[in-house]
């Protein structure tokens, strides 16, 4: 129950910032989901994506961190329709466990996405782009 508790004065606290009007009454009567597309808000599973996608992104341009480009590697094969897409090698595992690893999900991540969005150049539109594509999916 201390959980709770917690985490609801937490988001009480987030949600004045955005100045609801009365919010006590919002947060009994309401759903999650609406309360978080009205806020603008990505459920975790989609903000997962987005934080995958857009490190993935980094990786891409080579602005991120050398540990983590290290971990990562680009379609090399000319001959793949990939190749021109951007995509990256996603390595094959055995068990679900291992498929939540970085260099799993960061490129199967990067390669659902749509070419369009992949082709952005500039990182604040590709993070606008990249919110639009997943609260689409919800």
């Amino acid at each position: 129950m201390l959980y709770k508790s917690t985490f609801t004065s937490l988001l009480c606290s987030l949600i004045r910032c955005v100045s609801f009007p009365d919010l006590s009454s919002i947060l009994t009567r309401t759903h999650a989901p609406p309360l978080l597309k009205q806020l603008n808000w990505l459920p975790v599973s989609s903000r997962i994506q987005f934080k995958l996608c857009t490190l993935m992104f980094d990786i891409n341009y080579g602005t991120a961190p050398r540990y983590l480009s290290e971990l990562i590697r680009h379609c090399d094969d000319t001959r793949l329709r990939s190749n021109v897409r951007s995509n990256f090698v996603v390595s094959r595992t055995r068990l679900h466990v291992t498929d939540k690893a970085f260099s799993i999900a960061g490129p199967r991540a990067w390669n659902a996405l749509p070419s369009d969005i992949k082709l952005i150049s500039s990182r604040t539109s590709f993070r606008k782009r990249l919110k639009t594509h997943l609260f689409s999916r919800i």
